[in-house]
């Protein structure tokens, strides 16, 4: 996915299309986008518009015709699924770096990314979070260099609504996701990594599902402990 590891302007479009098989071109969208919107984030919902079907799951991107800066001129535009933080660029700002609030606060603090950088991340965090083919496994912390060795890291930090420790890995034709476990899937002494690997179609990964011994699944499931519940959505 030479789109996600040297990241251009196209960077969006490319990778729906691979994922969701968006279409070429955007000349037949139209869009009721508020004229305030930077010419990135008009173009990510462009982008959006061309996928036939939904491309967040969990956190969500302001409507474009609801897209409005306060008094500060800062505009508002990605919010967090609980509603509990949310994301902004500043638009007096060149460089459009987006930061980031909680809920009940005033105050916004940066992130340390760019507005096309951050919806790059937030596609492919979500592309993740709602692939339909995907297998969750846990790993002992020393294994995960073995098991991630097809993959490169992605250049992006954790969302501020995420455990600092997540990040994202690509392949040629997946994803992963790499987090803590969840309270009570170590057991006592033991350091996991939770990865969940995703791709676009079963047969994606199944190459993977096979490889950890899980061979027909496509669906999240946990592999290293079992427990009385079910495993995580994601």
């Amino acid at each position: 996915m030479e789109e996600l590891l040297s990241i251009d302007a196209s960077s969006v479009q490319r990778f729906l299309r691979r994922w969701y098989g968006a279409a070429e071109g955007a000349s037949d969208v139209l869009l009721d986008i508020n004229s305030c919107a930077p010419d990135q984030l008009a173009a990510w919902h462009t982008a959006v518009a061309l996928v036939d079907g939904p491309v967040t799951f969990q956190d969500r991107p302001v409507a474009p015709g609801d897209l409005e800066p306060d008094c500060r001129g800062m505009l508002e535009f990605w919010i967090e699924n609980q509603n509990s933080c949310f994301w902004a660029v500043d638009l007096n700002d060149e460089r459009l770096q987006v930061f980031i609030r909680e809920a009940g606060e005033k105050d916004w603090t940066g992130t340390g990314e760019v507005l096309g950088d951050f919806l790059l991340h937030c596609t492919v965090r979500e592309a993740v979070i709602g692939a339909v083919s995907k297998l969750t496994i846990f790993v002992d912390t020393e294994e995960a260099d073995e098991v991630l060795e097809s993959f490169q890291p992605l250049k992006f930090t954790a969302l501020g609504s995420e455990e600092p420790q997540v990040r994202l890995w690509c392949s040629g034709d997946a994803l992963v996701r790499m987090a803590p476990p969840p309270t009570g899937y170590e057991s006592p002494g033991e350091q996991l990594w939770m990865l969940t690997f995703a791709a676009p179609s079963d047969m994606g990964i199944e190459r993977y599902a096979s490889r950890f011994g899980h061979e027909g699944v496509t669906q999240a499931a946990p592999a290293r402990v079992e427990l009385p519940y079910e495993p995580p959505p994601f």
